[in-house]
């Protein structure tokens, strides 16, 4: 049965505690609990039959000084819990606290949930009974110090979690630290927080500015992709729009509240390359982070993961992501565990996939898996008619981000844009817009202000030795001369990273490096 809670309305005065005191001890009633204010004192006691709780009730009503004697369902100090109760089971986060014993005393509902235990297996229960591993909330009790946003491991007898935590001593009236509380966020949840913070402005079809049918006819195709979980493979010249194409489909897809994240399979050497993609254990390597690191299939699951320029990817990346799409799983560096991930991925390419395959330089089978939904995204020259519209929404860009105040395009000026090839696309036609509203000093792009880009024909890859000069020069200067003429020309000509590193047998981080010495710029990701 419940305890006997009674509220006992009264005047303030010395002695009234003995005084109900005497008449419980009397009978022999154990006090469980009391809380004594001026005008009220609250008072738990067990459970008595109805004839003996009418009579107390009346002998405490006999007091001097007392007014009326009245049952509750539960004490003031029970409401609160209940209240501190339900405030911390609608926090999110777990949430634990610890007396001055370190015994656990709080434990919420996404605690239980985090951590896999239940309150009545945790509370009343030592913390490092509970946490194998050392967690610092036992360091407050100790150093006094609270803690913000640590990233741990914990290991529990339940197994391993990843978290972010932070932590404050309890102290009483007099600053004595009487305990401690933490909060734990799965690093999970953390890097999705982050994302829906500081995520760029997704893109949606509604913003492919355009009227042509070939790209309306493209776009409608598109929107039916984005509906099904199918692999994309989208095809295109660079400037295109390839990654533009690959959020909007995001955006469009039930997976639009996830992750997208974009990769450039070019832009890194091979092992840094796996580890942003898989991840890797704590220990992996020489370097390696404390706790390890979580790969973008992992951070992006649930969600969009874009490969950018896919044929750049190694013989052996390529067997890995193979694996993840055969399977939806993948294994960290130097990790034994299978994780399970769920995630879309789209691929782009400029490349010409079908020779590489026949050239042994990209698998066949992941060629298949990656192709299941082809997208081609036609060049500008094949949607002329779009030009006028995208001029327009680039020079209004071009005004707010340069603060200027261009109001309009000459009309030889326009028809110098219209009749260029722009064989670099969009990205180009964005260059050479911003170059003419740079230049512009009469409110008003001119033909002259319209620099257009023009590729030189193709030069052989690897120069002449130059003449010896005038000046003497160390041999070193002439060598790195020929070193950076060879890189550009050859970069120029290959486009990527990987493919001078085919070229010229040198290894891939070898071309990488030698690029960062020579300021040559590594392509970038196709927008």
């Amino acid at each position: 049965m419940a305890n006997l809670c009674l509220k006992i309305c009264n005047q303030d005065r010395v002695g009234l505690v003995l005084d109900i005191s005497r008449i419980l001890a009397r009978q022999n009633i154990n006090i469980l609990s009391m809380e004594v204010l001026p005008d009220i004192t609250y008072l738990e006691i067990e459970s008595l039959s109805s004839n003996k709780e009418i009579a107390l009730i009346a002998q405490l009503g006999k007091i001097p000084q007392v007014g009326t004697v009245d049952k509750i369902s539960r004490m003031p100090y029970q409401e609160r819990e209940q209240e501190l109760k339900a405030v911390m089971d609608t926090i999110g986060d777990a949430i634990l606290a610890i007396n001055h014993q370190e015994i656990i005393t709080h434990f919420n509902t996404a605690a239980e949930n985090m951590l896999n235990f239940k309150k009545e297996e945790v509370i009343g229960a030592k913390i490092n009974d509970i946490f194998l591993s050392e967690i610092p909330i036992a360091d407050i009790l100790h150093t006094g110090r609270p803690y913000n946003n640590r990233e741990i491991i914990v290991t529990t007898t339940n197994g391993k979690h990843h978290y972010l935590t932070s932590g404050r001593p309890i102290k009483d009236d007099g600053g004595v630290i009487i305990g401690a509380v933490a909060v734990l966020m799965a690093m999970k949840d953390v890097k999705e927080l982050v994302y829906s913070v500081t995520k760029p402005d997704i893109n949606s079809f509604e913003q492919i500015l355009h009227v042509s049918r070939v790209m309306e006819n493209t776009i409608n195709v598109a929107r039916r992709v984005a509906q099904n979980d199918s692999t994309v493979l989208i095809r295109g010249e660079s400037g295109t729009g390839k990654e533009l194409f690959a959020r909007s489909i995001h955006m469009a897809s039930p997976r639009r509240e996830k992750v997208f994240a974009p990769v450039n399979c070019a832009a890194l050497p091979d092992a840094l390359l796996e580890s942003e993609l898989f991840g890797y254990e704590e220990g992996a390597f020489t370097g390696a982070k404390k706790y390890g690191k979580t790969g973008l299939f992992e951070y992006a699951n649930g969600g969009t993961i874009f490969l950018d320029e896919i044929g750049e990817l190694s013989i052996s990346l390529q067997a890995k992501l193979l694996r993840v799409l055969q399977e939806g799983k993948i294994k960290r560096i130097g990790g034994n565990q299978e994780i399970s991930v769920d995630v879309r991925i789209i691929a782009a390419t400029h490349s010409n996939l079908e020779k590489m395959v026949r050239q042994n330089n990209f698998r066949e089978d992941l060629y298949y898996r990656l192709n299941v939904i082809p997208l081609h995204i036609p060049p500008l020259r094949e949607r002329r008619e779009d030009l006028p519209l995208l001029i327009e929404s680039m020079l209004f860009k071009k005004n707010h981000r340069l603060k200027k105040q261009v109001k309009h395009i000459l009309k030889p000026a326009m028809e110098k844009l219209l009749q260029h090839d722009w064989s670099g696309n969009v990205r180009e036609l964005e260059n050479v817009m911003e170059r003419a509203v740079s230049f512009s000093s009469h409110g008003e792009i001119t033909p002259d202000d319209i620099i257009l880009d023009h590729i030189t024909p193709e030069k052989p890859a690897v120069p002449s030795v130059p003449s010896a000069p005038d000046k003497p020069r160390k041999l070193k200067e002439i060598l790195d001369e020929i070193e950076y003429t060879i890189l550009r020309e050859t970069i120029s000509k290959y486009g990527t990273s990987r493919q001078v590193a085919k070229i010229l047998g040198l290894s891939h981080t070898g071309v990488l490096n030698r690029m960062k010495k020579y300021n040559i710029p590594v392509r970038q990701s196709t927008p």
